[in-house]
């Protein structure tokens, strides 16, 4: 199974009636597809929402998607990272996300970054969850418990680190 990503933006808040319709009409065509919806992350402005699935490819996810009318930005495989000997959960009440695009990086390279990261995040009160790596290298989301979105913002700054949006979330689960 792969770890595949569905990113989606919309213009208009994303009401409880629609995701609950979007859950009914597309869970049909996953589980069809030997697909599993592991949670969501949505936006608090509801404009922006993160789904994770286990799924055999992203290719079985995005016609789940089309078949069930589902909308949807991008659909991307990926792999999850982790902090090495510590294992922080999700504080509901602190969640942001991050989401950055860099040039190519291995997993090394990634790791690197994060080293670097965490001392600067620890100084701040921000504590890194994990985060979802494109197969390419370039497309990232971090998850993290941060006391708001400015300190994350002004770490990667002092760091140099560029990101495109970093967004409070809740956590959608069955």
């Amino acid at each position: 199974m792969a770890l595949i990503i569905v990113e989606t933006t919309a213009e208009q808040p994303l009401t409880s009636e629609f995701l609950l319709d979007a859950h009914e009409r597309v869970m049909p065509c996953l589980t069809v597809r030997n697909a599993i919806w592991r949670y969501s992350l949505l936006a608090s402005d509801r404009q922006r929402m993160i789904c994770t699935f286990d799924a055999p490819d992203a290719e079985s996810v995005r016609e789940s998607y089309r078949q069930g009318g589902v909308m949807f930005s991008r659909i991307w495989s990926g792999t999850l990272m982790k902090p090495d000997g510590f294992a922080p959960q999700q504080n509901p009440a602190l969640l942001k996300v991050m989401e950055a695009t860099y040039p190519p990086l291995d997993e090394d390279d990634w790791r690197a970054v994060n080293i670097k990261t965490l001392h600067c995040y620890a100084e701040s009160g921000i504590e890194w969850i994990q985060s979802y790596i494109s197969w390419k290298g370039t497309k990232v989301i971090y998850e993290l418990n941060a006391p708001d979105l400015e300190s994350v913002r002004q770490v990667q700054a002092k760091l140099g680190i560029p990101w495109e949006r970093v967004w409070s979330a809740a956590v959608l689960k069955d």
